[in-house]
């Protein structure tokens, strides 16, 4: 019986159609809508082994996706992009319009009513809203759990992680989604190991859970944000160090060839004086070793740069040089070039996929690119933040115009964030200045 040859490994191998498992890294690369959400043609309940929609292939593409990201150092540029949403924290503020001028009056936390300043303390907002900005900038969306008194009041709110929530299959004659799913053992939770809670309506006086995000063109359960396309950017930029640490692990780096005839040992250690064959190459292998140490220290350091090193060489009966001492420089040719300029390639895509450009990101790359000047910085900065954090923050700030209305709390009393906005040193010599505050700019939120 023949013996069969073992399958050569992959780098990528395709699982499912489109659906690509990296044998190196175990990262799971998705791209399509099936991919993201296989459950999203199912029309009917009951058609699934699960209640609940999954989410990826093997229902745990969020989990992932952090994973995959994390081990990268793009993932700074999501704490980047949550920084900067956040800002210098929230603030209180009205506003008025005086002809096509919008002002923002900041409210100081000691005159904001009681029960608002209250219902902070109790829920911890602060720290909650950090929670909802960081599942934002994931996922583009987070769930709040609302729960109401018998008035429909807003008693508490609670922030569950996106990547711990799972959506039910849509209910095929309304087209909503009833309840959600709520458990830290995904992909496969065992029936005890899951919560099951039901959607939150905004003109209903039940408790239950909102998933806050925007309207999406594709995707019916499950958000997936534009930047996620950087993953299979992330497989080739991982390779580059993995390879730069092989060759360094497993390179031999010899500076110099050192070439010394044999001659010269055995004309040094003639026979004459040695009883025994034995006794004469002890004798050439203790000098043989002690010249090599003395050749090492007179080549090497910083002291015994651009020495210079004499030989004498013999010529036969014909004019012929004979071999003689030789000191040979080696060209160490280490080939990363090629693969600095690929992991330049992947950053620009990676951090283009993240929606900056490389001086906002803080990143330099192999060719020089990215540092930018610090115009450069302000204007990027400053259009970032004037410009891609409008949508989100309108998104993550959502939930406080719930609890607002709900709680019939002052329509007057908004909830913002407060910016910097970079100036040249001519108009502010700190090189900022305080929007809502000092020298309003822009309205907060």
């Amino acid at each position: 019986m023949a013996e069969t040859k073992p399958k050569a490994k992959k780098d990528l191998v395709e699982v499912e159609h489109g659906i690509y498992i990296s044998e190196n890294t175990g990262g799971v690369y998705e791209t399509t809508k099936q991919q993201i959400e296989p459950d999203a043609q199912t029309q009917q309940r009951g058609m699934s082994s699960t209640p609940w929609s999954r989410w990826g292939h093997d229902n745990n593409y969020p989990q992932r996706f952090i994973d995959t990201v994390s081990s990268d150092p793009s993932a700074s540029l999501v704490a980047r992009r949550a920084a900067m949403h956040y800002g210098k924290g929230m603030m209180f503020y009205e506003k008025k319009v005086e002809g096509s001028k919008e002002i923002i009056i900041p409210v100081p936390d000691e005159k904001v009513p009681s029960e608002i300043s209250d219902f902070f303390f109790e829920n911890d907002i602060p720290n909650l809203q950090v929670g909802i900005i960081l599942d934002y900038e994931w996922f583009e969306c987070f769930p709040i759990n609302y729960i109401l008194n018998p008035f429909g009041k807003v008693l508490d709110v609670d922030h569950n992680r996106m990547k711990d929530i799972r959506c039910e299959h849509r209910n095929p004659k309304t087209g909503n989604i009833d309840n959600y799913y709520l458990s830290g053992h995904w992909p496969a939770p065992k029936k005890d190991y899951y919560t099951t809670l039901p959607a939150f309506d905004r003109k209903k006086n039940q408790s239950g859970i909102y998933l806050h995000k925007y309207p999406s063109v594709d995707k019916d359960y499950y958000l997936q944000p534009a930047w996620h396309g950087i993953t299979q950017w992330l497989y080739i930029a991982k390779k580059i160090p993995r390879w730069i640490l092989a060759n360094i692990d497993n390179s031999i780096n010899l500076k110099y060839h050192v070439k010394i005839p044999l001659d010269y040992f055995l004309k040094r250690f003639p026979e004459g004086p040695y009883d025994t064959d034995a006794l004469r190459q002890e004798a050439i292998q203790k000098y043989e070793s002690e010249l090599y140490k003395k050749i090492d220290s007179y080549l090497a350091g910083e002291k015994n740069v651009h020495k210079a090193f004499y030989s004498k060489v013999a010529v036969d009966g014909n004019g012929n040089v004979l071999p003689g001492w030789e000191i040979i420089p080696l060209d160490n040719k280490i080939q990363d070039e090629a693969w600095l300029r690929a992991y330049g390639t992947a950053a620009m895509a990676i951090i283009s996929g993240n929606g900056m450009n490389p001086s906002l990101g803080g990143t330099i790359l192999p060719n020089g690119l990215g540092s930018g000047s610090g115009s450069d910085l302000r204007e990027q900065f400053n259009m970032y933040m004037q410009v891609m954090t409008t949508m989100p923050r309108q998104k993550t700030l959502e939930p406080w115009e719930f609890i607002k209305r709900r709680n019939n709390w002052p329509k007057e009393l908004h909830l913002g964030y407060r910016d910097v906005i970079l100036q040249t040193v001519d108009r502010a010599k700190g090189g900022f200045e305080k929007p809502n505050e000092e020298a309003p700019t822009s309205e907060a939120a």
